[in-house]
């Protein structure tokens, strides 16, 4: 499993707005993600907005470049986008990469799921140890038995409030990384992960959202 990345001031703010613009000129598709089975049932959760697969390496150029200094395996960009998010998302893995709910066909080995807010946030991107090549938790509870150990119920009420109560027992807190402008925040794609519960403060947060596999 690869190391969860929690890299500071791993791109400049004027990196960051010539990005954005990139991102914006280069940006083929726009999602309202409706959550259509999880703890937002039937609300508006995040807005992606999806650069064009032809753009990603010129786009994300810069971001590309500076992570030669930090990816030890080689890598390609799978897909990439700016993320609004609204509401917290729950556990889930980015093994694979879905848009409007419909999972993008595999190709190759999922590598890393790259997160770089554009301003500061008062949030957390919250990952587990526990891991599936799959994208569901549900489906991990089918498969695996409640931990005698798992993440503090001081944790769990403090990044997960917002999260079925019952995925607790499954689940042991690997980092909880703060959203700060032109972090880096990385993990495996494997790995369950969520937000915490913004909600209760925040109307809105963005970042730089990329999905890389192995080349």
């Amino acid at each position: 499993m690869h190391t969860t990345l929690d890299v500071p001031n791993f791109i400049s703010l004027d990196e960051i707005k010539e990005t954005e613009t990139r991102v914006y000129n280069a940006t083929d598709e726009k999602t309202e993600f409706v959550d259509h089975w999880g703890v937002w049932k039937g609300k508006h959760v995040t807005t992606q907005h999806w650069v064009a697969k032809d753009q990603l390496n010129s786009v994300f150029s810069i971001i590309q470049e500076k992570l030669q200094d930090v990816l030890s395996i080689p890598f390609e960009i799978e897909k990439g986008q700016i993320l609004q998010s609204h509401l917290a998302y729950d556990l889930h893995t980015d093994y694979y990469v879905k848009v409007d709910h419909i999972a993008e066909k595999l190709v190759g080995t999922p590598y890393y799921t790259l997160i770089i807010p554009l301003a500061d946030f008062n949030s957390h991107t919250v990952v587990f140890n526990e891991s599936a090549d799959y994208n569901d938790f549900y489906m991990y509870k089918e498969k695996n038995s409640p931990l005698a150990e798992y993440i503090s119920d001081e944790d769990w009420l403090k990044y997960c409030s917002h999260c079925w109560s019952e995925d607790q027992k499954y689940v042991t807190l690997d980092k909880a990384c703060n959203w700060k402008q032109g972090k880096l925040i990385g993990f495996d794609r494997r790995r369950f992960h969520c937000s915490d519960n913004f909600t209760e403060k925040l109307e809105l947060k963005e970042a730089f959202v990329l999905w890389l596999r192995e080349k």
